[in-house]
């Protein structure tokens, strides 16, 4: 019988996690496939392309994430990524109803679109309000912990992220002047959404602070930023290449897939130790 903090993943979690993964898929197949026909197959036109490779790119990481969960028996895996899930899913039904002029109304993709931004940021919350109840504090057999030091500079640094992306999507001419591609205010504010989906993971990693905890939501981070540096080339051509934020974009994703990896090596290794 189950127990209050058996950490069990509920199966409406499940069927959730499964629907929301055709979904994203669509959108892998829609913006990294096909970024060209955003203004047939999607829920609005997303021009340059390089910003539909982008976001083709999270979302792909999504789809990972949610995959993970699928073979997962205990929720603290996962738990993490709601709440920050939660508020980027706010940020892109914000964009929407600002800027609904751009939209295809009348297309299916913007009826999907719509309606899934207007119930999941409620509908998310909820599951990770329901799944809670299950959820362990413990440490694994095998597992690490982070350090005191580590988790409060992380939750320094992504409370102040947030705060300044909220600014930002409040402001979003800010975030097209220093953009090396050309920027839309509706696509400034989605770039601004999934910033603070980034953010939000990392405070919620903090405040967690087990590797168990994180392990998926890193390699999901590495899925998606290996998928940005597979489509650079055909993102290239739209890159201002006399802005040195071309090449600090292009080297800060490089750094931080390599990051990740050594990372993840040694967090496993570690862990590995304490079993």
């Amino acid at each position: 019988m189950s127990t209050a903090n058996d950490d069990r993943i509920h199966p409406f979690t499940r069927v959730v996690a499964a629907s929301v993964i055709v979904v994203l898929l669509l959108a892998f197949f829609a913006l990294y496939l096909e970024p060209d026909h955003t203004d047939i197959d999607f829920a609005w036109t997303i021009l340059p392309r390089a910003s539909a490779i982008l976001i083709g790119a999270g979302y792909t990481a999504g789809a990972y994430f949610f995959v993970r969960l699928l073979g997962q028996k205990q929720w603290h895996r996962v738990q993490v990524g709601f709440l920050p899930i939660t508020a980027f899913t706010i940020c892109m039904f914000a964009a929407t109803m600002l800027h609904l002029d751009r939209f295809h109304h009348g297309m299916f993709a913007f009826y999907l679109w719509t309606i899934i931004y207007a119930i999941t940021p409620f509908l998310v919350p909820f599951i990770w309000w329901q799944n809670r109840a299950t959820a362990s504090s413990d440490l694994e057999d095998k597992d690490v912990h982070f350090s005191s030091f580590v988790r409060i500079g992380l939750g320094i640094m992504s409370i102040l992220g947030i705060l300044f992306f909220l600014i930002v999507f409040f402001k979003p001419a800010i975030l097209i002047s220093l953009a090396p591609w050309k920027l839309t205010p509706l696509t400034a504010r989605i770039f601004t959404g999934w910033t603070i989906l980034t953010l939000a993971t990392v405070l919620s990693i903090a405040n967690d602070g087990r590797w168990s905890a994180t392990r998926i939501l890193m390699e999901s981070a590495m899925v998606g930023i290996a998928l940005t540096l597979l489509g650079l080339p055909r993102m290239w051509g739209d890159f201002d290449t006399s802005k040195p934020m071309t090449y600090i974009f292009v080297a800060g994703i490089v750094l931080t897939l390599i990051a990740f990896i050594i990372i993840h090596i040694r967090l496993d290794k570690l862990s590995q130790r304490t079993g």
